[in-house]
């Protein structure tokens, strides 16, 4: 899992409506096509506990995703 920034709603006047940032399990990752020109992603870290232990796009748990890579 990695947080990532994402684009988001960028006529919000709020800049975490622009670009809010969530946790992300690695396949959701690779469908939004990372470090390609037209990715939804602006940028990515390495996971941080702050953010839960759910996949915010298809609800994917930490322990299924280590489970899954296995």
């Amino acid at each position: 899992m990695k947080v990532c920034t994402v684009w988001g709603n960028l006529n919000s006047e709020k800049s975490g409506e622009n670009y809010p940032t969530d946790l992300f399990c690695e396949e959701c990752i690779q469908s939004m096509n990372p470090d390609t020109e037209d990715s939804s992603i602006v940028n990515y870290q390495d996971d941080d506990d702050s953010y839960g232990d759910t996949c915010s796009k298809c609800g994917k748990t930490r322990e299924e995703e280590i489970e899954e890579s296995q």
